[in-house]
Protein backbone atom coordinates (compact mmCIF):
# COMPACT_ATOMS: atom_id res chain seq x y z
CA UNK A 1 0.00 0.00 0.00
CA UNK A 2 0.99 3.55 -0.54
CA UNK A 3 2.52 5.40 2.22
CA UNK A 4 0.39 7.65 4.41
CA UNK A 5 2.02 11.24 4.12
CA UNK A 6 0.55 14.51 5.65
CA UNK A 7 1.35 17.97 5.19
CA UNK A 8 2.01 18.02 8.66
CA UNK A 9 5.54 16.38 8.43
CA UNK A 10 6.96 19.06 7.23
CA UNK A 11 5.40 21.34 9.60
CA UNK A 12 6.94 18.84 12.76
CA UNK A 13 10.36 18.68 10.83
CA UNK A 14 10.26 22.80 11.00
CA UNK A 15 9.44 23.10 14.54
CA UNK A 16 11.87 20.35 15.72
CA UNK A 17 14.82 21.86 13.67
CA UNK A 18 13.64 25.33 14.95
CA UNK A 19 13.97 23.72 18.66
CA UNK A 20 17.31 22.51 18.08
CA UNK A 21 18.23 25.63 16.78
CA UNK A 22 17.15 27.85 19.84
CA UNK A 23 19.15 25.03 22.04
CA UNK A 24 22.45 25.72 19.99
CA UNK A 25 21.98 29.09 20.62
CA UNK A 26 21.33 29.66 24.30
CA UNK A 27 23.97 26.32 24.82
CA UNK A 28 26.71 28.58 22.76
CA UNK A 29 25.97 31.89 25.15
CA UNK A 30 25.35 30.10 28.28
CA UNK A 31 29.12 27.98 28.07
CA UNK A 32 30.81 31.14 26.82
CA UNK A 33 29.86 32.80 29.52
CA UNK A 34 30.25 30.53 32.49
CA UNK A 35 33.26 29.75 31.02
CA UNK A 36 34.09 33.51 30.93
CA UNK A 37 33.01 34.24 34.30
CA UNK A 38 34.68 31.36 36.12
CA UNK A 39 38.00 32.20 34.82
CA UNK A 40 37.28 35.67 35.98
CA UNK A 41 35.47 34.30 39.67
CA UNK A 42 37.97 31.99 40.35
CA UNK A 43 35.46 29.20 39.99
CA UNK A 44 36.79 26.06 38.66
CA UNK A 45 33.03 24.39 39.10
CA UNK A 46 31.23 27.09 36.86
CA UNK A 47 34.39 27.16 34.29
CA UNK A 48 33.38 23.03 33.95
CA UNK A 49 29.86 23.70 34.07
CA UNK A 50 30.52 26.01 30.92
CA UNK A 51 32.64 22.75 29.41
CA UNK A 52 29.46 20.86 29.92
CA UNK A 53 27.87 23.04 27.98
CA UNK A 54 30.45 23.30 25.09
CA UNK A 55 29.59 19.15 24.66
CA UNK A 56 25.91 20.16 24.49
CA UNK A 57 26.65 22.40 21.74
CA UNK A 58 28.04 19.18 19.86
CA UNK A 59 25.28 17.01 20.49
CA UNK A 60 22.50 19.05 19.43
CA UNK A 61 24.64 19.85 16.39
CA UNK A 62 24.30 15.74 16.30
CA UNK A 63 20.62 15.83 16.81
CA UNK A 64 20.17 18.57 14.06
CA UNK A 65 22.19 16.38 11.36
CA UNK A 66 20.19 13.94 12.26
CA UNK A 67 17.24 15.15 11.64
CA UNK A 68 17.88 16.66 8.49
CA UNK A 69 19.12 13.35 7.18
CA UNK A 70 15.94 11.64 8.56
CA UNK A 71 14.05 14.36 5.54
CA UNK A 72 15.92 12.81 2.73
CA UNK A 73 14.07 10.40 0.41
CA UNK A 74 14.32 7.02 0.24
CA UNK A 75 16.49 5.85 -2.37
CA UNK A 76 17.85 1.89 -3.69
CA UNK A 77 19.82 2.02 -0.58
CA UNK A 78 17.27 2.86 1.95
CA UNK A 79 13.84 1.90 0.90
CA UNK A 80 12.38 2.90 4.29
CA UNK A 81 13.83 6.17 4.12
CA UNK A 82 16.01 7.67 6.84
CA UNK A 83 13.65 8.47 9.67
CA UNK A 84 16.25 6.46 11.62
CA UNK A 85 18.97 9.29 11.82
CA UNK A 86 17.14 10.68 14.53
CA UNK A 87 17.05 7.77 16.61
CA UNK A 88 20.32 7.43 15.88
CA UNK A 89 21.27 10.87 17.22
CA UNK A 90 19.24 10.65 20.33
CA UNK A 91 21.53 7.45 21.02
CA UNK A 92 24.38 9.41 19.91
CA UNK A 93 23.16 12.18 22.48
CA UNK A 94 22.60 9.83 25.16
CA UNK A 95 26.11 8.60 24.85
CA UNK A 96 27.36 12.16 25.46
CA UNK A 97 25.42 12.87 28.31
CA UNK A 98 26.47 9.48 29.55
CA UNK A 99 30.64 10.27 29.12
CA UNK A 100 29.90 13.86 31.09
CA UNK A 101 28.47 11.89 33.81
CA UNK A 102 31.38 9.67 34.27
CA UNK A 103 33.49 12.91 33.94
CA UNK A 104 31.58 14.39 36.77
CA UNK A 105 31.78 11.27 38.60
CA UNK A 106 35.65 11.10 38.15
CA UNK A 107 36.27 14.71 39.24
CA UNK A 108 34.17 14.21 42.04
CA UNK A 109 35.55 11.39 43.63
CA UNK A 110 38.99 12.91 43.15
CA UNK A 111 37.90 15.75 45.75
CA UNK A 112 36.59 13.14 48.02
CA UNK A 113 39.54 11.50 48.16
CA UNK A 114 41.99 14.92 47.77
CA UNK A 115 41.17 17.65 49.71
CA UNK A 116 43.67 19.41 48.92
CA UNK A 117 42.03 19.50 45.04
CA UNK A 118 39.21 21.54 46.52
CA UNK A 119 38.57 25.17 44.83
CA UNK A 120 38.88 27.86 46.94
CA UNK A 121 35.85 30.30 47.76
CA UNK A 122 35.08 31.89 44.53
CA UNK A 123 33.99 35.28 43.99
CA UNK A 124 29.52 35.75 44.06
CA UNK A 125 29.19 36.34 40.36
CA UNK A 126 29.43 33.05 39.58
CA UNK A 127 27.03 32.25 41.63
CA UNK A 128 24.28 34.61 39.77
CA UNK A 129 25.95 32.77 36.43
CA UNK A 130 25.17 29.84 38.02
CA UNK A 131 21.76 30.55 39.12
CA UNK A 132 20.79 32.28 35.55
CA UNK A 133 21.85 29.57 33.52
CA UNK A 134 19.57 26.79 35.60
CA UNK A 135 16.82 28.68 35.19
CA UNK A 136 17.50 28.92 31.44
CA UNK A 137 17.91 25.54 30.93
CA UNK A 138 15.07 24.50 32.87
CA UNK A 139 13.08 26.42 30.50
CA UNK A 140 14.47 25.16 27.29
CA UNK A 141 13.74 21.77 28.79
CA UNK A 142 9.61 22.56 28.51
CA UNK A 143 10.08 23.82 25.50
CA UNK A 144 11.71 21.59 24.21
CA UNK A 145 9.65 18.53 26.00
CA UNK A 146 6.74 20.20 24.44
CA UNK A 147 7.80 20.52 21.08
CA UNK A 148 9.13 17.20 21.31
CA UNK A 149 5.56 15.39 22.03
CA UNK A 150 3.52 17.33 19.96
CA UNK A 151 5.73 15.99 17.17
CA UNK A 152 6.93 12.80 18.42
CA UNK A 153 10.30 13.69 17.61
CA UNK A 154 12.69 11.81 19.86
CA UNK A 155 15.99 13.76 19.26
CA UNK A 156 14.02 16.70 20.54
CA UNK A 157 13.02 14.59 23.47
CA UNK A 158 16.62 13.52 24.28
CA UNK A 159 17.38 17.54 24.03
CA UNK A 160 14.73 18.23 26.62
CA UNK A 161 16.19 15.67 28.91
CA UNK A 162 19.61 16.75 28.50
CA UNK A 163 18.81 20.58 28.79
CA UNK A 164 16.88 19.20 32.28
CA UNK A 165 20.17 17.27 32.86
CA UNK A 166 21.97 20.76 32.87
CA UNK A 167 19.48 22.45 34.86
CA UNK A 168 20.08 20.22 37.34
CA UNK A 169 24.25 20.87 36.56
CA UNK A 170 24.27 24.43 37.10
CA UNK A 171 22.23 23.84 40.33
CA UNK A 172 24.99 21.61 41.90
CA UNK A 173 27.54 24.28 41.21
CA UNK A 174 24.98 27.03 42.94
CA UNK A 175 25.21 25.07 46.08
CA UNK A 176 28.50 23.66 45.70
CA UNK A 177 29.68 27.29 44.95
CA UNK A 178 27.40 28.13 48.10
CA UNK A 179 29.05 25.68 50.70
CA UNK A 180 32.32 26.75 49.39
CA UNK A 181 31.91 30.02 50.64
CA UNK A 182 30.39 29.02 53.74
CA UNK A 183 33.44 27.23 54.17
CA UNK A 184 31.85 23.37 53.86
CA UNK A 185 34.23 22.41 50.48
CA UNK A 186 33.31 18.67 51.05
CA UNK A 187 29.70 19.29 50.17
CA UNK A 188 30.88 20.53 46.53
CA UNK A 189 32.37 17.20 45.92
CA UNK A 190 29.46 15.39 47.39
CA UNK A 191 26.81 17.53 45.20
CA UNK A 192 28.86 16.71 41.73
CA UNK A 193 28.71 13.02 42.95
CA UNK A 194 25.01 13.16 42.81
CA UNK A 195 24.34 15.30 39.96
CA UNK A 196 26.87 12.82 37.66
CA UNK A 197 24.92 9.85 38.44
CA UNK A 198 21.74 12.01 38.10
CA UNK A 199 23.01 12.71 34.70
CA UNK A 200 24.27 9.29 33.56
CA UNK A 201 20.57 7.73 34.72
CA UNK A 202 19.67 10.39 32.16
CA UNK A 203 21.68 8.90 29.46
CA UNK A 204 20.15 5.59 30.69
CA UNK A 205 16.78 6.71 29.47
CA UNK A 206 17.18 8.54 26.84
CA UNK A 207 19.56 5.72 25.36
CA UNK A 208 17.22 2.84 26.52
CA UNK A 209 14.34 4.80 24.72
CA UNK A 210 16.33 4.83 21.31
CA UNK A 211 18.25 1.49 21.50
CA UNK A 212 14.15 0.10 21.85
CA UNK A 213 13.45 1.85 18.86
CA UNK A 214 16.24 0.72 16.91
CA UNK A 215 15.36 -2.43 18.08
CA UNK A 216 11.46 -2.31 16.79
CA UNK A 217 9.81 -2.48 20.20
CA UNK A 218 6.60 -0.87 20.29
CA UNK A 219 4.10 0.30 23.35
CA UNK A 220 1.51 -2.67 23.73
CA UNK A 221 -0.90 0.32 24.47
CA UNK A 222 -0.64 2.13 21.16
CA UNK A 223 -0.38 -1.80 19.63
CA UNK A 224 -3.65 -2.24 21.03
CA UNK A 225 -5.55 1.17 20.05
CA UNK A 226 -4.27 0.44 16.85
CA UNK A 227 -5.37 -2.94 16.68
CA UNK A 228 -8.86 -1.81 18.15
CA UNK A 229 -8.91 1.27 15.45
CA UNK A 230 -8.99 -1.13 12.60
CA UNK A 231 -11.40 -3.80 13.87
CA UNK A 232 -13.49 -0.46 13.82
CA UNK A 233 -13.34 0.01 9.82
CA UNK A 234 -16.15 -1.83 8.38
CA UNK A 235 -15.50 -5.00 6.59
CA UNK A 236 -12.52 -5.79 8.78
CA UNK A 237 -13.70 -9.31 10.32
CA UNK A 238 -10.61 -9.76 12.09
CA UNK A 239 -6.92 -9.00 12.69
CA UNK A 240 -4.50 -12.59 12.74
CA UNK A 241 -1.43 -10.84 12.56
CA UNK A 242 -0.33 -6.50 13.58
CA UNK A 243 2.89 -5.10 13.99
CA UNK A 244 3.98 -1.85 13.75
CA UNK A 245 7.84 -0.39 14.36
CA UNK A 246 9.01 3.47 14.58
CA UNK A 247 11.26 4.44 11.88
CA UNK A 248 12.80 7.61 14.11
CA UNK A 249 9.18 10.02 14.86
CA UNK A 250 7.80 8.21 12.02
CA UNK A 251 4.97 4.87 12.49
CA UNK A 252 5.16 2.15 10.37
CA UNK A 253 2.57 -0.48 10.64
CA UNK A 254 2.38 -4.38 9.21
CA UNK A 255 -1.04 -6.42 9.17
CA UNK A 256 -2.54 -9.01 7.97
CA UNK A 257 -6.68 -8.72 8.04
CA UNK A 258 -9.50 -11.04 7.52
CA UNK A 259 -12.31 -10.12 5.45
CA UNK A 260 -15.80 -11.96 4.02
CA UNK A 261 -14.60 -14.17 1.59
CA UNK A 262 -17.41 -13.35 -0.41
CA UNK A 263 -15.47 -10.11 -1.33
CA UNK A 264 -14.25 -9.21 -4.64
CA UNK A 265 -10.62 -8.27 -4.84
CA UNK A 266 -11.60 -4.59 -5.68
CA UNK A 267 -14.06 -4.85 -2.63
CA UNK A 268 -11.53 -6.31 -0.44
CA UNK A 269 -9.22 -3.48 -1.77
CA UNK A 270 -11.86 -0.89 -0.64
CA UNK A 271 -11.61 -2.10 2.90
CA UNK A 272 -7.98 -1.54 3.21
CA UNK A 273 -7.98 1.98 1.56
CA UNK A 274 -10.64 2.76 4.71
CA UNK A 275 -8.03 1.43 6.95
CA UNK A 276 -5.54 3.79 5.39
CA UNK A 277 -7.84 6.73 5.64
CA UNK A 278 -8.90 5.84 8.90
CA UNK A 279 -5.71 5.42 10.86
CA UNK A 280 -3.81 8.32 8.71
CA UNK A 281 -1.88 10.35 11.45
CA UNK A 282 -3.07 8.02 14.11
CA UNK A 283 -0.31 7.34 17.06
CA UNK A 284 2.28 8.76 14.37
CA UNK A 285 1.23 6.32 11.52
CA UNK A 286 2.87 7.20 8.00
CA UNK A 287 3.40 4.00 5.91
CA UNK A 288 1.09 0.95 6.51
CA UNK A 289 1.35 -2.37 4.29
CA UNK A 290 -1.98 -4.87 4.85
CA UNK A 291 -2.24 -7.89 3.88
CA UNK A 292 -6.10 -9.23 2.78
CA UNK A 293 -6.77 -12.88 3.71
CA UNK A 294 -10.56 -14.73 3.41
CA UNK A 295 -11.77 -14.94 6.45
CA UNK A 296 -11.73 -18.67 8.15
CA UNK A 297 -14.74 -20.71 9.36
CA UNK A 298 -12.75 -20.79 12.67
CA UNK A 299 -13.06 -18.56 15.45
CA UNK A 300 -12.42 -15.32 15.24
CA UNK A 301 -8.44 -13.95 16.59
CA UNK A 302 -7.01 -10.98 17.17
CA UNK A 303 -3.53 -11.08 17.82
CA UNK A 304 -0.26 -13.86 16.76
Amino acid sequence: MESIEGSSKLLKYKKGSRAIKISIFLYLILSVSKILAGMFAQSEALTADGWNNVSDVLASIALMIGMYISQKPADHNHRYGHFRAETTAALLAAFMMAVVGIDVLKDAFMKLWRPEAQVMAPDPLSMYVAFGGALILYLLSLYNMAVGKETDNLAVMAAAYDNRSDAIISIGTLIGIGTARMGWLWADALVALIVGLLIIKTAYVVGKQAVDSLMDAFEEDKWQEIHDRIMEVNGVSCVTDLRARYHGSAVHVDCIIEVPSSLTVAESHDVTDRIEEYLKGFNGIERMLIHVEPASRRPNKSRT
